[in-house]
């Protein structure tokens, strides 16, 4: 039994602030919380307060907190095995469980699992994957990745190099990076990038990827990456044309299609995954995140019949935790919950009613404009002036101030571009409205310029 914390939260951060280097923060800063109990979609700090989670932290705690189904098939593994390896020719019962399990959730033809150990190690692996399929297919050549503006892959190298968010906020101070990444506009109709409007612009965000792929060569081009709904960058949909043209390019030039759905998976946007709202079916698809609703680390790079096909004879790589048996047990149950309760089902009436609540209370608001987003994965831009999309100063750094004020009266929500709400997908019609009328008079109080 874990023994009864007694040091008061001051003791406690200044114990932080001696030991623990924070990522994404700047050397230094200290955290305000200590988050110690969750249940539901609830969080409670060391000094008992208790916080909605409006952002299922980061946008992975789909099914909330307090699975106690999830935590005792945990301990069920770790009685019975709790680790060995899947390489040289041996694997588990729990990695093959596991694997057929989550082939029952995915596309069509897409089925073939290689275990990572989060988000970016898919990432990095899925392009490791990529090049060897074509290096095996005779065309080494074939080795450039082509990503989003305003896209975010990962933290480990090879997902950076693909990541383009915030002027280089994920590569400041590590460049250069890898050669052969490419970036090219991204599907954000509110502020296009080509100063069109939708649906007059005849996705021409979607036909630039043609005009790359054959600007670089297509001989040179090994796969297209990007989000189903793009989800560090701001919550951003793609218009309904996007995805079925960017499909139709990729195939027509024989360039892989990666879906990066580590974030839009497993019922974040109200479907399992988020390509099924226009029904594409990808070449690769990388997954972590809802995998096991972040009780454990466990990541997936699920390749289609004919990529498994084009691999044979070649050697994929791994980590030593590659479909660790005590994650993939995690895992089960926890694909098991979202079919059994109908998760992503809840997750699309739900996400619904606050689409809905949103379009019509807040974008009333002087400065709420473009409300969007899918499923349980929302946002709405805070603009200085609606006519002209004007944003804030970067100083004033209004997003920073809604989401502090928000937390304070105990809402949790992510902001930066825009302000998102991603809560966990168990959340209640009832949970929604007490969590916007709580973020409702704090939008509010923005004033235009």
């Amino acid at each position: 039994m874990t023994e009864k914390n007694t040091a008061s939260t001051s003791e406690l951060l200044k114990l932080d602030q001696e030991y623990v280097i924070h990522p994404h923060t700047a050397v230094g800063d200290q955290p305000t919380i200590i988050f110690d109990n969750g249940h539901g979609i609830y969080l409670e700090d060391t000094d008992g307060k208790v916080y909605i989670d409006g952002q299922s932290q980061l946008t992975c705690v789909n099914l909330g907190y307090g699975q106690k189904e999830i935590a005792e098939a945990v301990a069920q593994q770790m009685a019975k095995l709790e680790y060995s390896s899947i390489f040289f020719g041996s694997c588990t019962l729990a990695s093959i469980q596991c694997s057929q399990k989550l082939a029952e959730l995915t596309p069509k033809g897409v089925k073939r699992t290689i275990y990572t150990v989060g988000g970016s190690d898919s990432i990095d692996t899925a392009f490791r994957i990529t090049r060897a399929y074509w290096r095996n297919k005779g065309k080494a050549d074939k080795f450039k990745i082509i990503s989003l503006y305003n896209s975010y892959h990962g933290a480990s190298f090879g997902a950076v190099s693909a990541t383009n968010l915030g002027a280089g906020m994920f590569s400041s101070g590590i460049s250069p990076l890898l050669n052969g990444f490419i970036k090219i506009p991204n599907y954000y109709c509110y502020r296009c990038p080509f100063g069109m409007k939708y649906p007059d612009c005849g996705i021409q965000c979607a036909k630039f990827l043609a005009y790359t792929i054959m600007n670089e060569g297509k001989d040179t081009i090994a796969a297209f990456v990007a989000e189903p709904e793009q989800g560090s960058g701001g919550a951003i949909a793609p218009p309904p044309e996007y995805w079925p043209m960017v499909r139709k390019i990729c195939a027509d030039h024989e360039v892989l299609l990666i879906a990066d759905e580590v974030m839009t998976g497993f019922g974040r946007t109200g479907k399992m995954f988020a390509l099924e709202h226009w029904d594409v079916i990808p070449d690769i698809m990388t997954l972590a995140k809802g995998l096991t609703s972040s009780y454990l680390p466990l990541g997936a790079v699920v390749v289609s019949d004919t990529v498994a096909d084009g691999l044979k004879g070649a050697r994929i790589w791994g980590f030593t935790y590659s479909g660790h048996p005590v994650c993939c047990a995690a895992a089960i149950k926890t694909m098991e919950i979202y079919v059994r309760d109908k998760v992503v089902e809840n997750a699309a009436e739900v996400g619904k009613y606050a689409l809905d609540r949103l379009n019509r209370e807040f974008m009333s608001l002087p400065c709420v404009d473009n409300v969007g987003g899918l499923g349980l994965m929302l946002s709405f831009e805070i603009v200085a002036n609606k006519a002209t999309k004007k944003a804030f100063p970067p100083e004033q750094n209004m997003s920073r101030e809604v989401t502090t004020q928000a937390r304070q009266n105990g809402l949790l929500v992510r902001g930066g571009q825009r302000i998102q709400f991603t809560p966990p997908l168990i959340i209640t019609k009832k949970e929604v409205d007490k969590a916007l009328d709580i973020l409702y008079p704090i939008v509010a109080a923005v004033k235009p310029q």
